[in-house]
């Protein structure tokens, strides 16, 4: 395969537009030039491996993202609530990507955290796991890291502190 034709794989899976992918890949009659390249298998064959590497790694991102919303912990957000003043570099170190929603309200803040069933149930989806196969644990371990994160404080996942 020339350099040309390579450039125009890449550009498939990152516009998904044949016209401007062979247009930006220096093809001076894109619109010929696409069906031509689209029709051997060599390249179809490219631009599938390429798109199947991109759906690998969305995948991996999504799992890697449901885990930390299943089992995340929950102590950054509660710190940041807590402060008073917050620098925004100490802000950025804070992992509160399990945050859905804070509020402050005339009784205090009222902090919202994502629901850590539905990110099970999904990442359990995800990685096409049953509920008979994964016999609850993953449900069970959720429960026990977020009663753990919370102090047993015996309040929800909605605290208005």
């Amino acid at each position: 395969m020339k350099p040309r034709e390579k450039e125009f794989c890449r550009l498939m899976t990152v516009y998904a537009d044949p016209i401007r992918a062979a247009r930006e890949a220096g093809y001076k009659e894109p619109e010929k030039a696409w069906s031509e390249l689209s029709a051997r298998e060599e390249i179809a064959g490219e631009i599938r491996r390429r798109c199947e590497n991109i759906r690998s790694i969305y995948e991996s991102t999504a799992v890697s993202g449901l885990y930390g919303l299943a089992y995340g912990g929950v102590s950054d957000a509660l710190t940041f609530i807590n402060r008073e003043i917050i620098r925004e570099e100490d802000l950025r170190a804070l992992d509160l990507r399990n945050v859905s929603e804070i509020k402050r309200t005339d009784k205090g803040v009222e902090i919202k955290f994502c629901d850590r069933m539905k990110a099970v149930d999904k990442l359990q989806e995800l990685l096409g796991a049953s509920a008979e196969s994964a016999g609850g644990s993953g449900l069970l371990d959720a429960i026990l890291l977020s009663a753990e994160a919370l102090g047993n404080r015996g309040g929800s996942e909605s605290d208005a502190v």
